[in-house]
């Protein structure tokens, strides 16, 4: 009798580590498991992707900007927005449908209830009429008050001079443009 006891109690000793080491390897991977329901979510999955882009919004058949991209996702959730995750370029057209100015950027997105867009990366905006450039790492465009401001350092190139600061705010189209904090300007002359 002693030697089946002795048997049941290894039975039980063992059955007991089985269970704990069960234990163990679930538990430790809960973090492993939470992250793979976090990207298995439904919310992390977009409703629209497509790739190579290139969008024409017209008005009254003139044409009034091309978005290109090589790669747009869409979230159509409670805080809707648009990504594009691989960069983009977007071409503004003036009333006889010239390109009047460009933004480039390694990244955008586009929030819908907000009526906001936000470059970021390698920031490029060009006003090919005034033959002017920005440079800044980040450029917020508020369509409802259709201005383009940034916090970030940026750099103005016009014909006659370059111009660094912080801050900066401008018009839509990058007519008017103002920068917060200046601290420096060189001026730039012409070969001849």
């Amino acid at each position: 009798m002693s030697r089946m006891l002795s048997a049941v109690s290894r039975f039980k000793i063992i059955s007991g580590l089985v269970v704990l080491l069960l234990a163990s390897i679930l538990f430790s991977c809960e973090n492993d498991m939470s992250t793979v329901i976090k990207l298995s979510s439904k919310d992390s999955i977009p409703d629209i992707a497509i790739t190579n882009i290139n969008v024409k919004q017209t008005e009254m058949g003139k044409l009034n900007y091309e978005l290109t991209a090589p790669r747009m996702v869409s979230f159509q959730k409670l805080e809707a927005y648009t990504e594009f995750p691989n960069g983009l370029r977007i071409v503004f057209y003036d009333s006889i449908m010239q390109p009047k100015s460009e933004i480039t950027a390694n990244y955008g997105i586009s929030w819908d209830n907000k009526r906001t867009m936000e470059a970021r990366g390698n920031v490029v905006v060009r006003n090919f009429q005034k033959h002017e450039q920005l440079n800044t790492e980040s450029l917020v465009y508020d369509q409802v008050a259709k201005k383009v401001y940034t916090k970030d350092f940026v750099k103005i190139t016009t014909p006659d001079r370059i111009i660094i600061g912080t801050g900066m705010e401008s018009d839509e189209l990058f007519d008017n443009w103002v920068i917060r904090n200046v601290t420096s300007t060189i001026f730039v002359e012409e070969n001849k």
